[in-house]
């Protein structure tokens, strides 16, 4: 079996399609795609930009390790509870990552949010349990995805300087790309990274960009957005 893509992977170069008007064939990873565009293929290598935040060595580390954890516990918590939780209403629960005695602080949980269910109103209420802080708020309405049980997840350990964190994403990717791309011979060869950094705006990476002076071997730089819009921050 040859090379599949991801989701988001595949989100990414039909993004680009879209944008440009172009149809797209699976690559030999790397590079992860190709897109035919006015008789010509240009070869696609795809990254993810994600948050990262510190682990306890004071060493920078993707964010979705830490807070996998939290987001695991909020679906099972749903998954108990989704039939306790009265009709029209759901529940946003705020729990900071990364996460003290987790199963201990999920019965916790369970029981506090099944008391505050049972009053049958719009509630906010701060908790601390076993050194987790954190809110439970009942909401009236319904969700599009069905849950109960809303996870919010503010993390403990990141940044809150957004062209900082940016800067350190975007020599993260293009560094670990030029590595792994540095056998392609194919030209042109643009570099597609999807922003998972909600916080970020696309005038921010365009400001980063500019600050960077990483040698690279890409013809374009894009950056794509949740909503499939295309951003160029880089291009020959």
């Amino acid at each position: 079996m040859g090379p599949v893509l991801r989701e988001d992977e595949k989100f990414v170069i039909e993004s680009l399609c879209a944008k440009y008007s172009g149809t797209y064939r699976i690559g030999e990873d790397p590079p992860d795609a190709y897109m035919s565009l006015n008789g010509n293929e240009i070869a696609i290598e795809i990254s993810i930009l994600t948050q990262h935040v510190v682990d306890k060595s004071g060493n920078p580390v993707p964010r979705l390790s830490q807070d996998t954890g939290v987001l695991r516990l909020c679906d099972e918590i749903n998954e108990e509870l989704k039939t306790d939780i009265p009709s029209g209403a759901y529940v946003l629960l705020t729990i900071s990552s990364p996460l003290n005695k987790i199963r201990q602080t999920k019965a916790d949980l369970i029981n506090m949010i099944k008391e505050i269910v049972q009053k049958k109103a719009p509630i906010e209420e701060v908790f601390e349990i076993n050194g987790n802080k954190g809110e439970i708020q009942t909401l009236l309405g319904e969700r599009p995805s069905g849950k109960k049980i809303i996870g919010v997840v503010p993390n403990q350990n990141s940044s809150p300087d957004i062209l900082g964190n940016v800067l350190y994403i975007l020599s993260d990717r293009i560094n670990d790309k030029v590595n792994k791309c540095k056998n392609i011979v194919h030209r042109p060869l643009w570099l597609a990274l999807f922003n998972d950094y909600w916080l970020a705006e696309p005038d921010t990476y365009e400001l980063a960009m500019g600050k960077l002076s990483i040698k690279h071997p890409f013809d374009k730089i894009c950056l794509v957005l949740g909503n499939k819009e295309v951003h160029a921050l880089y291009e020959t």
